[in-house]
């Protein structure tokens, strides 16, 4: 499989997760040292996957409220064993941009960092 497709894939079980509320999927592709970072709340805040995940888990989930699935991969970059995915996600009256790092770990692609905030409209 080539590193786009890998990389594809990593990404769509991401939206898929976030979509369904599935922690589980989720953790599979985050580094466990991954940091997520945004500044949606007015200051910076930092957290890590296990930080994250409980706040993913503590909400009513997109598929649960019973929007359609309106997340996609905008654009994959690939640079030796680093990778950007930039995505676009519309989902519980939010439009965010995630910017998603890489590292290829031991064989696997994983998300080292995430930073995201609202799209310009």
């Amino acid at each position: 499989m080539s590193d786009h497709q890998a990389l594809l894939e990593l990404t769509n079980t991401y939206l898929r997760g976030i979509y369904e509320g599935d922690t589980r999927s989720l953790r599979t592709v985050f580094h466990p040292r991954a940091r997520i970072e945004d500044v949606t709340t007015g200051s910076f805040r930092s957290r890590d996957v296990d930080q994250y995940l409980q706040a993913v888990a503590s909400r009513v989930s997109p598929r649960e409220a019973g929007e359609p699935l309106r997340m996609a991969p905008r654009s994959i970059e690939v640079v030796g064993e680093m990778a950007m995915v930039t995505a676009e996600l519309r989902f519980l009256g939010n439009h965010f941009i995630n910017l998603l790092s890489l590292l290829r770990c031991d064989g696997q692609w994983l998300i080292t960092h995430k930073q995201f905030g609202p799209a310009d409209e």
